[in-house]
């Protein structure tokens, strides 16, 4: 078996196309009806059309400092992969630090701690949520259609000693089997997305949670000041379709939409203003103007937290949701 696979996720892992178990058959992973997925640089690849972008295609060349990148533990520099990708995946605000990352950006888990449960991280990318439920205490699984994404996420987790496990997938057709699940979550992905593909995929998290599971993501409400703007300059129109264009949701919207998928218990509150990812934790990456913007979205965070009526205009939500214990 590949190092990168072990027992306990082999043994919910399924076949995306029918939901059968698989087994390690030469190397490869196959079902009981004889689907077979091959394994790239350890990580099992059950996406049709895995995504490989090595390099970030929509930005110019990495402006890497001449000394190289500084080293993410001492005698081991930063992953190449994250060092490039870093704006994309971490937002605007990281501008400045491209090519010459400190330290990965790796938040706080923001939830209760985990004691072994299954996280399943929905466009994990290069797997900074991953790893920070991996601390947190979770059986972390991160789930990419992007290959090179996800040799780097695997590179930073041994790295930095953090065991996480990481597949390739749509996020349309999850390889896990029916109620194997604890918890799934996606963070700065799903806003990129149709929204009768996301609705496809909340259909999918209800079918791998188990009862009582737990769904957590991020969208962009569309009341928030920021994304008032945003839709403001293209002229208040939808995102086009199958484009990287921001999806923005109302609260009425995302609660149809979790509800008509099988799932009770919604709860919306607010993960920042002004910004998409605010992530305190990484003030010391950030420049000036970023660092006070990131303040002051938590600031209003903790607001929000006292006054709920203010998550009506956040531009960042958490979304938290559960399936039926009796389903």
């Amino acid at each position: 078996m590949p190092a990168s696979l072990n027992d306990a996720l082999l043994r919910i892992l399924a076949c995306p196309h029918d939901h059968t178990k698989l087994r390690v058959e030469s190397g490869a992973l196959t079902c009981e009806r004889a689907h077979q997925f091959a394994f790239e640089d350890g990580i099992p690849v059950f996406a049709e059309n895995p995504r490989r972008e090595p390099i970030p295609l929509n930005m110019g060349p990495c402006p890497h400092p001449d000394d190289g990148a500084r080293a993410a533990v001492p005698g081991e520099p930063i992953d190449p992969f994250v060092n490039d990708w870093i704006v994309n995946t971490n937002g605007n605000l990281y501008w400045r630090v491209r090519g010459q990352l400190p330290r990965y950006p790796i938040p706080n888990w923001p939830f209760d701690t985990g004691k072994g449960q299954v996280m399943v991280d929905i466009g994990c990318s290069w797997g900074r949520w991953s790893i920070a439920a991996a601390r947190a205490g979770f059986a972390s699984v991160g789930a990419d259609v992007h290959v090179d994404a996800l040799a780097a996420a695997a590179r930073v987790s041994r790295q930095i000693g953090v065991r996480a496990d990481f597949i390739c997938c749509d996020a349309e057709h999850l390889p896990f089997q029916p109620g194997s699940v604890d918890c799934v979550f996606s963070y700065s992905v799903l806003q990129h997305l149709d929204k009768s593909k996301v609705r496809g995929i909340f259909q999918e998290i209800s079918r791998i949670l188990r009862p009582g599971g737990v769904c957590l993501v991020q969208l962009p409400n569309a009341f928030g000041p920021l994304s008032i703007v945003q839709q403001l300059r293209r002229g208040f129109r939808e995102a086009r379709t199958g484009t990287f264009e921001m999806r923005y949701w109302t609260h009425a919207t995302i609660r149809h939409a979790l509800e008509q998928t099988g799932f009770s218990k919604v709860t919306i509150h607010a993960d920042g203003f002004f910004s998409q990812n605010p992530q305190l934790t990484d003030l010391d990456l950030l420049s000036p103007a970023g660092r006070l913007l990131v303040r002051a979205s938590s600031a209003g965070r903790r607001a929000a937290n006292a006054l709920p009526i203010l998550t009506r205009v956040a531009d960042s939500l958490w979304i938290e949701a559960q399936t039926s214990p009796s389903r």
